[in-house]
């Protein structure tokens, strides 16, 4: 997935396409996000073909501004309705096992018009924030307040 430069410019840092060292090391990082915080992203699967199509789930890194419920999906399952999806489902998930958590977030380059269009589909709204990622710059704050989600997708 991360080896398609589609793909890599709204999920890598830097927006290139990382070498596979650096791969190894973000799925190091990404397994570690599991033994630290006890959850992490989730292998999304077609179900009708067993392809792995790409991963959804909730990330916090030190200094995050919230929990979000983050996407990435190979360029050859866009479009399909995978990603949301599969948020929708995670955000169950994250509510059902957060109970004081308030609302979700999702960190969103202001041209990544696919994901802002991923992030109106789970009912998540541009909240008016900003955060300051040290390679990416500046992401939109996409949210979705714990009560209204429920209400929407229960």
């Amino acid at each position: 997935m991360m080896s398609d430069a589609r793909v890599a410019r709204y999920l890598a840092l830097g927006g290139k396409v990382p070498s596979r060292e650096t791969m190894w090391r973000t799925f190091a990082t990404m397994l570690g996000h599991w033994a630290i915080r006890g959850y992490g992203f989730f292998a999304v699967v077609e179900k009708a073909s067993g392809k792995w199509v790409g991963r959804v789930g909730p990330w916090m890194p030190e200094g995050w501004p919230g929990l979000e419920c983050g996407w990435g999906v190979d360029a050859t399952h866009w479009g399909k309705g995978y990603a949301p999806e599969a948020a929708i489902a995670a955000i169950k998930w994250i509510f059902q096992t957060n109970p004081a958590l308030t609302r979700i977030i999702s960190l969103i380059d202001p041209a990544n018009e696919n994901s802002q269009a991923v992030a109106r589909k789970i009912g998540e709204t541009r909240s008016g924030e900003k955060f300051q990622h040290e390679v990416a710059g500046a992401l939109d704050i996409w949210a979705a307040p714990r009560d209204e989600w429920l209400k929407r997708f229960g």
